[in-house]
């Protein structure tokens, strides 16, 4: 039943997907159905239809639903460019305590402790990477 959901979700994220009809199929037990072809002896209903030859990319968007007010505080350049810079110091002294964790960890052979210091350190630098 994953399966059959996510060759369905996948099926609707492809850029080019096309799909007359999507059905919601249930059979006695309860178990459902997600598929753009009507299965026999279930209980399915229709969620979408779409023209033959329409794909996804080129449907209309819908304006978001909670539009930004003209009047939202703003932050300035600098101001963030600062708080940017103090997140950025504060990640790199946790990767510091990470790896002096790390290195007192090997030390004791505590195997438990190196790897969770080896996956903090990971995720700290994988969050140092993705700063501006």
């Amino acid at each position: 039943m994953k399966t059959a959901l996510l060759l369905t979700a996948a099926a609707l994220c492809a850029g080019n997907a096309f799909a007359d009809t999507l059905y919601k199929c249930s059979d006695n037990s309860g178990t459902v159905l997600f598929t753009n072809q009507r299965t026999g002896g279930k209980n399915c209903i229709v969620l979408s239809s779409i023209r033959s030859g329409a794909n996804f990319s080129s449907l209309p968007r819908k304006a978001s639903a909670n539009p930004t007010p003209g009047d939202f505080p703003r932050v300035s350049n600098d101001t963030q460019k600062e708080r940017d810079n103090t997140r950025r110091t504060i990640l790199e002294q946790e990767l510091s305590n990470e790896q002096q964790g790390l290195d007192a960890a090997q030390k004791e052979n505590n195997a438990s402790k190196v790897v969770l210091h080896q996956r903090n350190i990971a995720a700290l630098q994988k969050e140092i990477g993705n700063l501006k």
